[in-house]
């Protein structure tokens, strides 16, 4: 394992049964009493470093539905803990690779860059981010997925990419189907739109 840098809170971990962390140095790091999802933290973490820090009856596997009828395989971490639950993708069978991490839910203590959480507003993570975004019209597949982060702190970095999608808690009648809107537009706020997910997506050549 090149590394295994996992940013957690003791605290969140001590709440159920409890389970060491692997860092860079065996260490557990704790950071506002979050678990905390970011780029150098998950960049080379294998299925063998998870089972060893959370242990192997914590980790499950499910069949996840995706857009346009799609589905996969995905490894769960505390499966029936909303609160803790990480949904894995793996990049190959051997499972020593990441594809994806993601986190969806209400009540998950997860945490992603900046700081954002499940429940944030778009202004929200406009701050995160240092300026607007643009995201994919609500309403279809792909509806309230961010598609570019216009050169903001949530942008790419190191083959990592930081993936947020978007509810709306209004009629989002201005801004629906597959066309992509500046998150500032004011039929965007007026949708009310809320993060229902997020997590990071790792390219082959950062493995």
């Amino acid at each position: 394992m090149k590394r295994a840098l996992f940013v957690i809170a003791a605290f969140a971990l001590a709440a159920c049964n409890p389970a060491p962390s692997p860092t860079a140095e065996g260490e557990a790091a704790s950071v506002d009493n979050q678990l905390t999802l970011i780029c150098d933290a998950f960049a080379h973490v294998s299925y063998d470093a998870l089972a060893a820090a959370y242990g192997a009856e914590n980790l499950g596997e499910e069949t996840m539905q995706g857009p346009e009828g799609e589905s996969h395989t995905a490894t769960v971490l505390y499966p029936g803990d909303t609160a803790r639950r990480l949904e894995i993708v793996w990049a190959d069978a051997a499972k020593t690779a990441l594809a994806s991490v993601s986190v969806s839910g209400e009540g998950s203590l997860w945490r992603g860059p900046h700081n954002i959480a499940i429940g944030d507003d778009i202004a929200r993570v406009e701050a995160a981010n240092g300026g607007p975004f643009r995201l994919w019209g609500f309403g279809w597949d792909y509806g309230g997925w961010v598609s570019e982060w216009n050169g903001g702190q949530l942008g790419d970095q190191n083959n990592c990419r930081v993936r947020v999608r978007f509810e709306a808690a209004n009629d989002p009648a201005d801004v629906l189907d597959d066309s992509e809107f500046a998150s500032n537009l004011p039929a965007m706020s007026a949708a009310a739109p809320t993060v229902r997910e997020f997590g990071l997506i790792f390219s082959a050549s950062d493995q």
